[in-house]
């Protein structure tokens, strides 16, 4: 990568995953990632580009779904769209549009797990 070659990052195919925490290193950050997918649209001469926020411990994706980020075109060509992506990541860390879908995150397995507990317990007292 040209001008990001201090962003680590997974290559994964048309894909790659950069981990969130090497933007700040607040500890919400720690084990997230944003996990990027991109297709050359060739009649737009663009890229497509679709992210999904990644933790560590959960195997599924959970998409961002903040205004046109499932259908924001990019430009870039293959020497270029890594790059492109590691910029746009990188802007939304510095904006801090992350930070809306991690607490979303938070708060559903606070409440899977609550759910767990009280599932459990009915079980235990039946």
């Amino acid at each position: 990568m040209k001008g990001y070659n201090n962003i680590k990052y997974f290559s994964e195919g048309y894909g790659m995953t950069l981990p969130l925490s090497q933007f700040n290193s607040d500890e919400k950050y720690r084990g997230y990632a944003a996990s990027c997918r991109y297709k050359y649209i060739k009649d737009k001469d663009k890229y497509s580009l679709s992210m999904w926020l990644k933790h560590k411990t959960i195997d599924s994706l959970f998409r961002i779904e903040y205004e046109g980020i499932d259908t924001q075109y990019i430009s870039g060509d293959r020497d270029t769209i890594r790059d492109n992506i590691c910029r746009i990541v990188q802007q939304m860390m510095e904006t801090e549009q992350f930070d809306l879908y991690i607490e979303r995150f938070e708060y559903d397995m606070m409440c899977w797990e609550k759910g767990i507990e009280i599932i459990e317990a009915e079980k235990e007292s039946a």
